[in-house]
């Protein structure tokens, strides 16, 4: 796999999670950080989950092989330090190549989107994440100590390693290195026209979420606004400048159909969308009068 960007999924842990306490969570960022340093890759974005990582990064597959290889020997050795088993030996990951700008803007926003859709914390307000660096002036008031005004006692407590970092990174006491130091915000910024863009698509990219969810053997669960506001936007697709009241019975189930078939949606979850019976789409989604006609 030659050079070029990669998305780096760590496997889901069923029974437990990867991060308990703030530490761990420090630790594994710490890792992320450390990675760029040892086997020269680019992060983009990456997210920390209770029982998984996302990791955008640049370099060959090789070195993201060997960053997920180092992460998982620190997430091991801090599992057994707090007193639990280590990763099994066939715990594993996935490695998508990224193809183009809009594919890695895709991926971005899909690795920042995964805590808020996951439902930890507000749009890219994940801290153990890279979420909230981009378009966010408040990012800049999170400030860390110099790594040149710590001992290398310090550092070494903070970060779990005895690797060199750069003097002008910054430590935070809570959170460890600060993503800042490491994460190439201002190359993912250029990729979107604008805050507006970035935000907007952060929230509403909603099939695009699904694709790389299932490319990733992963969920994604929609809430019943957003279902209604997925079913509505489609509606006004198919057929602009109508009204929802002056829309049939068969319009609205053309649309429920393509929307179970392209999105997973249940009958129950679309009649509540799109105000029709549950037997009715149901019967709509059995039936062959009703081919799928791209939206």
């Amino acid at each position: 796999m030659p050079f070029g960007c990669y998305h780096l999924c760590f496997d889901r842990l069923e029974d437990r999670n990867l991060f308990t306490t703030d530490e761990d969570y420090r630790l594994g960022m710490a890792g992320i950080a450390l990675s760029t340093l040892k086997f020269g890759v680019d992060v983009f974005a990456f997210d920390l989950m209770p029982n998984h990582i996302h990791d955008v990064l640049r370099g060959t597959g090789e070195q993201c092989m060997q960053v997920f290889s180092f992460q998982k020997r620190r997430i091991s050795e801090q599992m057994i330090k707090n007193g639990l088993p280590p990763l099994p030996e066939d715990y594993g990951c996935i490695l998508k190549p990224i193809l183009n700008d809009k594919d890695l803007k895709d991926q971005v926003l899909y690795t920042v989107r995964n805590p808020y859709e996951k439902d930890f914390c507000g749009p890219g307000g994940h801290k153990w994440g890279s979420g909230y660096l981009y378009f966010n002036q408040l990012a800049d008031i999170i400030r860390g100590d110099k790594v040149s005004s710590l001992s290398q006692a310090k550092v070494r407590a903070l970060i779990g390693s005895k690797e060199v970092l750069p003097p002008d990174w910054e430590i935070h006491p809570e959170l460890g290195i600060l993503p800042k130091c490491f994460v190439k915000v201002e190359e993912v910024m250029r990729l979107f026209e604008s805050a507006k863009d970035f935000h907007t698509r952060l929230v509403k990219e909603y099939e695009t979420a699904v694709v790389i969810a299932r490319a990733l053997d992963e969920e994604v669960v929609f809430s019943m606004n957003e279902i209604r506001d997925i079913a509505n936007t489609e509606l006004r697709n198919e057929y602009p400048g109508r009204l929802f009241k002056t829309l049939s019975r068969e319009e609205k189930c053309r649309v429920a159909v393509s929307l179970n078939e392209r999105l997973g949606f249940t009958p129950l979850q679309l009649s509540q969308a799109l105000y029709l019976s549950e037997l009715t789409i149901s019967q709509a989604i059995r039936s062959k009068d009703y081919g799928i006609k791209p939206l």
